[in-house]
């Protein structure tokens, strides 16, 4: 019978580092709490990736930064807001945050990947997760893979 592998994610890891307790609160003790309503930060983090991977969807020479408002209200997620107030002003902010983000993209330009599920294996772990998008770049040595993960809950940059 082959050994069973630890299977592992990016948000496992987190988790693990941040709090080895929440980490066994979390994926370890069971059963597991039942899911709660849903939040707003999810909410905003889902709507603001939809529309980025649709972004990708158009056509290069569609590509521009009047076509966000419509993308982003075509998959905004509602739920999880405590009011209209509160929702109207989160769908302002997203909405800033992709026109600043674009202005920094070649519209031209398509990712290898977008939204990708990626994994490797080795004899004792099975590491998996999702890219938000995968880019090929130059490097030293000829072209390079670089993966791209949108942050819509963090200010501010840090090595990791």
């Amino acid at each position: 019978m082959p050994e069973r592998l630890f299977v592992c994610t990016p948000s496992k890891l987190g988790t693990y580092s941040d709090c080895p307790r929440r980490y066994r609160y979390a994926y370890v003790d069971r059963p597991a709490p039942p899911k709660g309503p849903p939040w707003a930060h999810n909410s905003l983090g889902a709507s603001v990736h939809t529309a980025l991977r649709n972004w990708y969807a158009l056509a290069p020479e569609r590509r521009h930064p009047e076509a966000l408002a419509g993308l982003l209200r075509g998959t905004w997620v509602r739920e999880g807001y405590r009011d209209e107030e509160q929702e109207r002003a989160a769908y302002q902010r997203a909405l800033s945050w992709l026109e600043a983000y674009v202005e920094t993209l070649e519209p031209d330009a398509d990712p290898l990947g977008v939204e990708r599920v990626v994994a490797v294996k080795t004899a004792v772990l099975a590491f998996n997760g999702r890219a938000d998008r995968i880019d090929s770049r130059p490097g030293p040595d000829g072209p390079e893979l670089v993966i791209v993960d949108y942050k819509t809950g963090r200010t501010g940059l840090d090595a990791d």
